[in-house]
């Protein structure tokens, strides 16, 4: 079945999914005093973790979204609380919100992990802890066909429309073989080969990916022009005669150092003039921005060990991996495409 892409963006539906961490979001700010702190003594994340004993990752990416929010604002990297936040949720105020916010708030599932993690914890009762991340399978190299099936759909049923505004609104004319790691579903793979007639894709994911990857081909009836290969991308070498290397939704599952290794490994197989893509939500320049984009930022805060970056960030980590010439291109929705070529 031929897809064309939905006549609105998705936009709304990333916006209603990624609510669930706005309340949290301020309710253990509220519970951790931070916005006192921050009222009471201004500073970036790393001086503000220093003299709250928070985790600075955590708060690398929980005040950027504050300020997304409207509780805080920034400038040159320091927090200060707003007029909104001075009036409603300091704790000396008289109009102090904290106490209904947290009746309602404090409970939730988002609030223990979020409020776990930015004490330097992971709540092992919580639904994004240990073993129960997604992540914990590629790390381990090991992903078993149940939840390689959940996974799959999962990320199929939010990244189908982004594939189809990809394969529309980027150029990978001069791409004549790509491979496609981390590729779930293959929903990028297929888009992109329906797009480009002269374009052989394959998904590169664990075993178990792969097979679920290959109904979703077969349901396409795209069997001819994508294929699959079973391989941890951490561990395994990876396959050459590729002229694109592609990610989608995976820089942001992992660490800068972590990224950097996996831009260095896909620099390894490409030919000269040959592209590395990455298909990420950027946030604004200061990070603070789009809400949606840092409300992404707190749930790879919760399930990954990564974050969504600015396209500057992309840029840095690229060149430091010896790539040329890296763009960024708006693609579909809140999503871009950043690409950058091995010299």
């Amino acid at each position: 079945m031929k897809l064309d892409l939905p006549t609105c963006d998705d936009r709304p539906m990333w916006d209603l999914w990624l609510s669930v961490y706005r309340l949290p979001a301020v309710t253990v700010a509220d519970e951790l005093r931070l916005f006192d702190a921050i009222a009471a003594r201004p500073g970036d994340a790393a001086e503000l973790a220093q003299h709250t004993g928070c985790s600075e990752r955590g708060l690398g990416i929980l005040l950027p979204f504050l300020v997304a929010l409207g509780f805080l604002a920034q400038r040159d990297g320091c927090f200060h609380v707003t007029d909104t936040t001075r009036q409603f949720l300091l704790h000396d105020s008289p109009f102090y919100w904290g106490a209904l916010l947290a009746r309602v708030g404090a409970g939730l599932p988002q609030h223990t992990s979020l409020s776990d993690l930015l004490k330097g914890a992971d709540s092992e009762g919580s639904p994004f802890s240990g073993a129960r991340r997604p992540v914990k399978a590629w790390e381990s190299g090991r992903l078993k066909p149940e939840m390689a099936r959940n996974v799959a759909a999962f990320m199929h049923s939010h990244s189908l429309p982004a594939a189809l505004g990809a394969a529309r609104n980027a150029d990978f004319s001069s791409v004549t073989r790509l491979l496609d790691v981390g590729g779930g579903s293959g929903c990028f793979s297929i888009a992109l080969a329906r797009r480009y007639p002269d374009l052989h894709c394959t998904v590169m994911d664990l075993p178990a990916m792969c097979e679920v990857a290959q109904e979703y081909i077969a349901a396409a009836g795209m069997e001819a022009r994508v294929d699959t290969r079973g391989a941890d991308m951490f561990r395994d070498e990876w396959p050459h005669g590729y002229d694109a290397v592609f990610f989608s939704n995976v820089f942001h599952d992992w660490s800068f150092e972590t990224c950097a290794e996996l831009a260095a490994r896909a620099h390894g197989i490409l030919p000269k003039g040959g592209r590395i893509c990455l298909h990420e939500m950027l946030l604004d320049d200061d990070g603070s921005g789009p809400l949606t984009a840092a409300a992404f930022s707190v749930a790879m805060l919760h399930g990954t060990h990564g974050q969504q970056f600015t396209f500057a960030q992309l840029r840095d980590l690229l060149a430091g991996a010896g790539y040329t010439g890296v763009t960024a291109r708006a693609t579909y929705g809140y999503y871009s495409l950043v690409s950058g070529i091995r010299p």
